[in-house]
């Protein structure tokens, strides 16, 4: 079985959109966790009855500021 997701490049992406996995998680409506495993190419179950962001729209990351 071949991978759906090349971790290599999800990372890649991700670094140059100077996203961290939790701006990603975000946008992405998955959890920091599961960033984290597929970047590690490890199993990852995906629920398709999970609501993301609303077709179309331009989620953006949130800007954490300290």
């Amino acid at each position: 079985m071949s991978p759906v997701m090349n971790a290599e490049r999800v990372r890649e992406l991700r670094e140059q959109k100077g996203m961290t996995r939790r701006d990603l998680a975000a946008v992405a409506g998955i959890s920091v966790k599961t960033v984290r495993r597929v970047e590690r190419e490890k199993p990852v179950m995906f629920r398709t009855g999970r609501a993301g962001p609303k077709a179309g729209a331009r989620a953006r990351p949130r800007v954490v500021t300290r």
